[in-house]
């Protein structure tokens, strides 16, 4: 069965790009910095308990799952940000069907130090 969205889901923007150094001015220190290369509309899916307590003590146990129009340039993308808080992009499932209306699944991870300025 293919999944279905009232366009009203997808009510979020998010920011891909990637993440570069660059240095301060005045200390001439490294600091990293996101680079956006474009936006997307996503919706967030939710889990089930069940699939909760499924990731528990797993690397996907503190991600996020967002889901986008079919765009290509999601294969190659290494960072996200949503709301001004970096996020790595941890698995990318595109959408290979052959519908007129496609979906990408992304699993993003809260980046917590280092890799971007803006973190929460």
């Amino acid at each position: 069965m293919v999944a279905t969205f009232k366009p009203t889901d997808f009510g979020h923007v998010v920011a891909f790009g990637k993440t570069v150094s660059d240095r301060n001015q005045y200390t001439g220190a490294s600091i990293a910095k996101f680079v956006q290369e474009y936006k997307l509309h996503f919706a967030t899916q939710k889990r089930t308990i069940t699939q909760q307590y499924m990731v528990v003590g797993t690397r996907l146990e503190n991600t996020i799952t967002i889901i986008t129009r079919h765009d290509v340039r999601n294969d190659s993308v290494a960072r996200a940000q949503i709301n001004g808080i970096d996020y790595e992009v941890l698995s990318v499932s595109p959408d290979d069907s052959n519908e007129y209306i496609r979906y990408d699944y992304l699993t993003l991870s809260k980046i917590t130090s280092g890799g971007g300025a803006n973190n929460g």
